[in-house]
Formats: C-alpha cells, sequence, structure tokens
C-alpha cells in the first residue's frame, strides 16, 4: 500500500463496481450512476464549490498497464471530477444528454470551477493486500461493524458539531417532555410555524436559546405530539406543509381531545413547588373545595381573612380534578406561582343572563363564583354561556365576545382575554395577528365583500386583506369610519408590525404597540364581531 498522486485521465471507472450490478465498459459504468441523478450532481456541487477531498484518498489498484489504474473506491467522485473537467465525456446514450451536459455547464460557470488534473489515491497490491484493502472498504461502507466500521452520528451529535445551540437546547427541552427518538425533523416543522407555535402555546428565542410555554395546556400538547410520534401515528410528512399542519391540529386537538386527559411525567411526578389537590376522604364530591381551616364550617367556602379584603370575596381553589359537570375556573398566564384565583362575586344573588337561576344551595355556590369570575372574557371554545361586557380594560380586545365557530377567531379571543401582554408580548403578537386576519376575513365573506379577490387558490394574508379592502374600499359603503380605519391601518403598516415580529428573526414585540394596534383596531373588530355573531 503507497499513497501516489494520479493523473485523472488515468483513473478507470470501475465496471464491477459493488454500488451497481457490472457494466459492459466504462461508459456503461459512467450512466449508471445517473440512475440517482439528484445525489449525483450535489456531489458534483460539492466537488465544484469545495475542491477534491484530500482526507479520503480514492483506493486503486493496477489496472493492467503502466501507469494505468482501476478504482475501487471513489468512483462517484472521479466520475464527477471527469465531467465537470470535461462535459462532453458524458455517455452518448445517456437520456437527455443534452440537458445533463448543459447542467454541468451551468454548475461549472456558478462555481467558478478549475479543473482538477490528478488527485490524492493509495495504491493496494493485489494479491498481497487484497484482505487489508476489502477491509478498509468494508469499514467505510457497511456500517458499524460492532464498532469496527464508522459509527454514525445522532441527532445530538450532529447538532452538536455543527455548534447550533437552539437545536441542542431544543433537543433536551423535547427529552424532559417526553424522551422519543427522532422526533426532531417532525417537532422543527411545527415549531417553523407561527400559527402552530400560537395554538400550540410555545414562544422560542433561538438566540438565548429558550422555549417558553405559555400555560399547562401547552405542556400537555407538547406530551401528546411526542406521544403521536412515539406511537408511529405521525410523522413529518403529516406535518410537512401548511395545509397538513392545519390538518393534523384539527384532527389531535379540535375534533378531540384526548390530549386533555393525558398527563405528562413532569405532571405525575408533581413537584413540591406546585400546588397539589390535597385529596380528603370525608369531602363529598359534590361539593367545593376549599382549604379547609379548624375554624370555619366544612360545607362552606373560606373567607381569606386579610384586612384589604372585602366580605363579598371569596378564594376558591382551583383544582385539576373538577367534576364534569360544573363549570371551572380558568387557569391564567399571569398567575404564573399562585394558582388560586380570587373570585369577585358582586351579589351572590344577582341573576346570571342565559343560566338558570335555581333554589340557593351550597353546592351551587361554586357555580355561581365561576360564572361571576371573568365576565369580559372570551368564554372557553365547548362553553356557550354568554357574559357581560367590560368595565374597564386589562386585556387585548377584552369584552368583545364571539359565539361563533371559526376557530381563529374563537381561540385568538380566548387566549388573549388570558394574557398579560407586558409578560407574554410575543405571544400576544401572534394571537393579535391571527385575530385580525381571521375576522377580517370571515367578516369579508359572510357579507359577500370578498368577490373581487383574484387569487381563489391562495389563503390571504393579512397583508393582502388589508390591501384588497384599501383597493375596494370595501367597507365604505357601511360606514365611512371602518374604511378609514383600514386606510390608517394599512398607512401605519400595522401588518408589517405583526408580521415583523411573527417571521422576523431580530425584531423584539412591543406592548406598546401591540396597544397602539389594539385602540385602532378595537372599534372595527367589535363591529365586525357583532355582525358574525348575527348570522348564526
Amino acid at each position: 500500500m503507497k499513497p501516489k498522486v494520479i493523473k485523472i485521465n488515468d483513473l478507470h471507472i470501475n465496471e464491477d463496481n459493488p454500488r451497481d450490478e457490472s457494466q459492459e465498459d466504462e461508459a456503461a459504468a459512467m450512466k449508471i450512476l445517473f440512475k440517482n441523478e439528484k445525489k449525483l450532481f450535489n456531489l458534483m456541487k460539492s466537488i465544484a464549490e469545495y475542491g477534491f477531498e484530500i482526507s479520503e484518498r480514492i483506493i486503486v489498484v493496477e489496472n493492467g498497464a503502466p501507469n494505468k489504474y482501476l478504482i475501487l473506491d471513489g468512483n462517484r467522485r472521479i466520475t464527477c471530477i471527469k465531467l465537470l473537467n470535461t462535459p462532453e465525456l458524458l455517455p452518448p446514450d445517456l437520456d437527455n444528454r443534452n440537458r445533463v451536459i448543459n447542467r454541468i455547464k451551468k454548475i461549472k460557470e456558478d462555481f467558478n470551477y478549475k479543473s482538477i488534473p490528478a488527485v490524492d489515491c493509495v495504491i493496494y497490491d493485489i494479491p498481497a493486500e487484497e484482505f487489508l484493502m476489502k477491509r478498509t472498504i468494508q469499514n467505510k461502507h457497511t456500517g458499524e461493524n460492532n464498532g469496527a466500521g464508522r459509527l454514525a452520528w445522532d441527532y445530538k451529535a450532529q447538532n452538536r458539531f455543527m455548534n447550533d445551540d437552539y437545536k441542542i437546547y431544543l433537543v433536551e427541552f423535547l427529552d424532559n417532555i417526553l424522551k422519543v427518538e427522532r422526533s426532531l425533523s417532525t417537532m422543527e416543522r411545527i415549531f417553523s410555524d407561527p400559527d402552530m407555535r400560537t395554538r400550540v402555546g410555545v414562544i422560542i428565542d433561538k438566540k438565548l436559546p429558550e422555549i417558553k410555554l405559555i400555560n399547562s395546556d401547552s405542556e400537555k400538547k407538547l406530551y401528546y405530539i411526542l406521544q403521536l410520534i412515539k406511537n408511529k401515528k405521525v410523522t413529518v410528512s403529516d406535518v410537512y406543509y401548511k395545509e397538513d399542519r392545519e390538518n393534523f391540529y384539527n384532527k389531535y386537538f379540535i375534533e378531540n381531545e384526548n390530549w386533555r386527559s393525558l398527563l405528562s411525567d413532569s405532571e405525575e411526578r408533581q413537584p413540591e413547588n406546585k400546588p397539589v389537590v390535597d385529596e380528603r376522604p370525608e369531602q363529598p364530591e359534590n361539593k367545593p373545595v376549599v382549604d379547609e381551616r379548624p375554624e370555619q364550617p366544612e360545607n362552606k367556602f373560606v373567607v381569606d381573612e386579610r384586612p384589604e379584603q372585602p366580605e363579598n370575596k371569596f378564594v376558591v381553589e382551583e383544582r385539576p380534578d373538577r367534576p364534569e359537570n360544573k363549570s371551572v375556573v380558568e387557569e391564567r398566564p399571569e398567575q404564573p406561582e399562585d394558582r388560586t384565583i380570587k373570585v369577585e362575586l358582586g351579589n351572590p344573588d344577582a341573576e346570571v343572563p342565559t343560566a338558570k337561576q335555581p333554589d340557593e344551595k351550597t353546592d351551587n355556590q361554586e357555580e355561581q363564583a365561576t360564572l361571576h369570575a371573568n365576565p369580559e372574557s372570551q368564554p372557553n371554545p365547548l362553553d356557550n354561556l354568554k357574559q357581560q361586557k367590560p368595565e374597564n380594560i386589562s386585556f387585548l380586545f377584552q369584552g368583545i365576545i364571539y359565539y361563533g365557530g371559526h376557530p381563529g377567531i374563537k381561540r385568538a379571543l380566548y387566549e388573549l382575554h388570558r394574557l398579560r401582554v407586558s409578560t407574554y408580548t410575543l405571544s400576544a403578537t401572534y394571537l393579535t395577528r391571527t385575530l385580525l386576519e381571521c375576522t377580517l376575513q370571515e367578516y369579508l365573506i359572510k357579507n359577500g365583500l370578498f368577490n373581487e379577490w383574484k387569487k381563489p387558490e391562495k389563503d390571504p394574508s393579512i397583508t393582502d386583506l388589508l390591501n384588497y379592502c384599501v383597493s375596494n374600499k370595501s367597507m365604505q359603503n357601511i360606514n365611512q369610519n371602518y374604511q378609514r380605519t383600514i386606510n390608517v391601518s394599512f398607512g401605519k403598516k400595522d401588518h408589517d408590525e405583526l408580521n415583523s415580529i411573527t417571521h422576523g428573526k431580530y425584531n423584539l414585540p412591543s406592548p406598546d404597540i401591540l396597544w397602539d394596534i389594539e385602540r385602532r383596531w378595537r372599534i372595527l373588530i367589535k363591529h365586525m364581531i357583532e355582525n358574525l355573531n348575527s348570522h348564526i
């Protein structure tokens, strides 16, 4: 075995290349490599751009004539170099030969390819070194060979080598929820979609890197997705395109709610720093769960004895295992540390709209408290209770209630009404864009104002919708102020502001900008939602 620099023209492509069946001559051996044309061209581009990889020498043996050598390993690389040096060497009977020649010439031009006259090779003496040569080739091409061959890197090793801090962090983040092999490509597809990030409830900062979950449902959704991947019910092909991801989310998170009943490993362990429900056998199942104190009666709500709290305020302890027939207090993102929710009842005997007022009973007080808990919020999509209008604004688009079936509008309002903008600004940005886009499109369609849209195959973005409304003066005949709102929003580029945060890598969201957009759109959104409610 000896190294030697050998001219390209002195290297013969092997007709008996183990990669394929035997061929009649060198031209046929080159031709058969084009059965996987895409990969061959990728290798050709790599050589044209970066040159010959000198760390991988071509393995050859003498080929009968002096200074002529037969290639035992490296046939694809030498074929690429031969054709880059002289494209006309392409076999004459190759299908679409002229097209292939033109493509090779374009690669040479694109990468300013300089002809490679010779390459580093290693010559084995046959038959004396035949076993050693075959062992070398075997370890390169036939797998790990119990550790004697090349060990393939898993995705963690690949990311560490590429020094991709975000992917390393993402792998560890997902493993902490549920360790599933080969889940990275599927989850990357899901996380790459801003709409999917909003629906699942994750906020991603690749620069830090950091992934935040906006509430406990977010972890349940991720756990459920990983379970689907683990059980091979979902692969990357199921979420490859945006339409695929829409169908995936509707199938597993809208049409059924199996994900709600799953507990992740972290929830099953119940860490000490999270509240744990004290299951006491003496408490009947149909009674409100309360924080028992010795001096308080067993069947009553407990007043939190703090000087500043009026008598008509009660503390209801949120309970994961709630009875199915009770209304529940919705967990809010702005209460991450204290999961006990204060509920202001006002007058406990007051009549609640759309809900029957039963006889006063102790086991009905929890339901009464819940109905009064958040009168200005979009109700749970599964809850049809009508709620009162707000007296003041704490959340984006607070007090605007939608009763229709559009999932984008329903969910966006539901989450915006429970999201503290100053803390979860990025998530609020995604949700605001979703709300404006879905509401405006649904309103235009329901009112027959979208007939001038020329691209029915395309789902319009907020940018498209605003441009359409400005060009066609869609709101002019309904209310001039509504048209003015559209014109001002388009002029101030609200769509660009929201898109730059949603799709941009470096722009940071601003609570002030969100509140400015909310104030500009509020009256129009309220009109459109009320209009859509009237179509129900």
